[in-house]
């Protein structure tokens, strides 16, 4: 029996593929046939005559071959560049931020055999060299990037949201929304993921909003912020002197919650006789979350309905969903997978003597009834929550949509009509004045100034035309103020006036008035060039549609991105505290604030 040296065999064929590479003396040379040989040639074989025990022993008490491996690997590439280095350095700052990952992941065992593995010339940093040098410098680099975007922008719209963590650290986060200069494409980044070290009054937020704008430099550039209707948060704006703007997601999300009564008490009386619509709609829902809290809580409901779907050829095996009152349409969602599963769940629930009493037939009609009447709630919040393109100009007409879309439904029980009332007269109170100028006057200009939708868009006419009036107001100041400037670029000779002509003021006040004149004059003439103009479909890119036209339609141009370029709602910051819950859980408790803000810019911004 003969025992074949693998790892010099391996080694040997490394330092000849070395050899036989172009440009080196012994390149022609014949290459070794056994480079070739899969690794299960290497084996024990019984034909060989020679000795096998000082071979055997030689073998087993060798170092393995990855350390020979690692040596021609660095004999043949040598060691790595700086660029090389700084590269690896920030795939892996990269990885942590997407990921979510702890610092600590540099230290694991694991993660450091995968990078020997994969190429051991590089040097993995430590935990303190990381949080301490490399995260800081990539942090500063990308900053500096987010500056010079944001230093080249004319107008930028906020979004802000608090968040509590589980150990009870409150932090604020705030996004900024642009369109980067020449570009159509919406760009959003992460200014900051603050912690807050006092009560949550309006002063105080202001007061952390300013200094962060400030740091940017970029507060007199802000043209509106987006939040939800929280009192201290709208009256940080209101001292900021900025426009406030109601998250359309969070509105809509009231819509359903009071028309299903979603509130905190659900208790009903289950042994009245007499229950009003009210208290059905809750009786109903709360059977709901006892079925699937049930299903969620018993391994043998759970397999059992599993076998019960596949028996009646279900593709894929579906799972119960439990609603969370603070989560958006997740009534929708778990109300959507009962009515999927009716039949298994049945089945299931006769089977099992610890379930709870099932639903009734008449409670399944009505479940049938609510379910087409939110899903036109779930596609608005969804398509008014993107953050790649404009979606301010789409609420009005969207909203439109959803009314219609809630008339036309025919709910069979008289409780589904009952909900469809609620719900459109929860639209109509909570959306009266979208298209007013009163309260909110961004949504109907941005609307407006859509070339899908203008004035066609409108419910009342006489709000287009109010809509109208205030973007050619801001028409004619922008000319005034580009003739203005225009005037103070031309040099001109002193002239010497006489101090006591008394026709200056009448010159002065002429001059005035003809300069006004003239501006509101064209501002009209280029709204009404923009409205005369062909609609455009709904696939239509509103900003590349606007910098397509702005030699065109200058100065309005430049109004209309200042307006579409305003998030909807406030899902973005939202988001970010999705992926903020994620890094402070349990796992990654040990992260500081100052990681924490570094951390969630890096993951947005890189």
């Amino acid at each position: 029996m003969c025992i074949l040296d693998r790892d010099n065999m391996l080694l040997q064929n490394l330092e000849q593929e070395s050899i036989n590479e172009p440009g080196t003396s012994r390149g022609s040379q014949p290459q070794s046939t056994s480079s070739n040989l899969p690794v299960s040639y290497f084996t024990t074989s019984s034909n060989c005559n020679e000795p096998t025990g000082s071979t055997m022993a030689t073998t087993e008490s060798e170092p393995p071959l990855k350390r020979q491996k690692q040596l021609v690997l660095s004999n043949r590439f040598g060691a790595p560049s700086e660029l090389q280095i700084k590269a690896f350095y920030e795939a892996i700052v990269r990885m942590i931020a997407e990921d979510l990952q702890p610092l600590s992941i540099v230290e694991n065992e694991g993660f450091r055999n995968m990078v020997k593995l994969l190429d051991s010339r590089y040097q993995i940093p430590s935990r303190r060299a990381l949080g301490r040098t490399i995260i800081p410098n990539i942090y500063s680099n990308v900053r500096n990037k987010v500056q010079t975007l944001l230093n080249d922008t004319s107008f930028i719209a906020l979004t802000t949201d608090i968040w509590t963590s589980i150990n009870t650290d409150s932090f604020i986060t705030i996004t900024a929304h642009f369109f980067p200069k020449g570009h159509s494409q919406l760009k959003t980044v992460v200014l900051c993921t603050k912690k807050l070290h006092h009560g949550h009054t309006g002063v105080y937020l202001a007061e952390i909003m300013t200094s962060e704008l400030n740091s940017w430099g970029i507060l007199d550039k802000i043209t509106a912020i987006v939040t939800d209707s929280g009192a201290n948060i709208k009256s940080a704006i209101r001292l900021m002197n900025i426009q406030h703007i109601p998250c359309t997601a969070h509105k809509l999300n009231l819509v359903v919650q009071q028309a299903l009564y979603l509130s905190e008490d659900d208790s009903v009386g289950e042994e009245s006789h007499e229950l009003h619509d009210s208290g059905k709609i809750k009786l109903i829902l709360k059977k709901c979350r006892v079925i699937v809290g049930f299903f969620k809580r018993s391994e043998v409901g759970n397999r059992i309905l599993g076998e019960k779907q596949t028996q009646l050829g279900f593709t894929q095996l579906l799972k119960l969903k439990q609603d969370v009152r603070t989560r958006w349409n997740s009534t929708l969602i778990m109300l959507e997978r009962l009515v999927k599963l009716k039949e298994p769940l049945t089945v299931t629930m006769i089977s099992v003597k610890e379930a709870p009493s099932n639903l009734t037939p008449e409670e399944w009609v009505i479940i049938e009834d609510i379910v087409p009447l939110l899903r036109p709630f779930n596609s608005l919040t969804i398509e008014l929550s993107a953050e790649q393109y404009p979606t301010i100009s789409k609420v009005v007409p969207l909203l439109r949509g959803l009314q219609t879309s809630l008339n036309a439904k025919t709910p069979k029980t008289s409780l589904g009509s009952f909900i469809k009332s609620n719900l459109m007269l929860q639209v109509n109170r909570r959306f009266e004045g979208i298209e007013k100028q009163s309260l909110t006057p961004y949504f109907s200009r941005a609307t407006l100034l859509d070339p899908r939708c203008k004035k066609a868009a409108f419910a009342v006419e006489e709000n287009a035309s109010d809509a109208e009036k205030n973007i050619i107001l801001e028409i004619a100041r922008s000319l005034t103020n580009n003739t203005l400037d225009a005037e103070r670029e031309v040099p001109t000779e002193q002239i010497e006036e006489d101090s006591e002509n008394l026709w200056n003021f009448l010159q002065n006040r002429v001059n005035n008035v003809q300069g006004q004149t003239t501006s509101t004059s064209s501002a009209i003439s280029l709204m009404r060039q923009y409205l005369n103009m062909p609609y455009q479909n709904l696939n239509c890119n509103v900003a590349e549609w606007w910098l397509s036209h702005k030699s065109v339609l200058h100065p309005l141009s430049e109004i209309a991105l200042k307006y579409t370029m305003i998030p909807a709602t406030s899902v973005p910051s939202e988001r970010i505290f999705s992926k903020t819950g994620q890094i402070m859980s349990a796992r990654r408790n040990i992260l500081l604030p100052d990681n924490l803000d570094t951390l969630i810019f890096l993951h947005k911004n890189m």
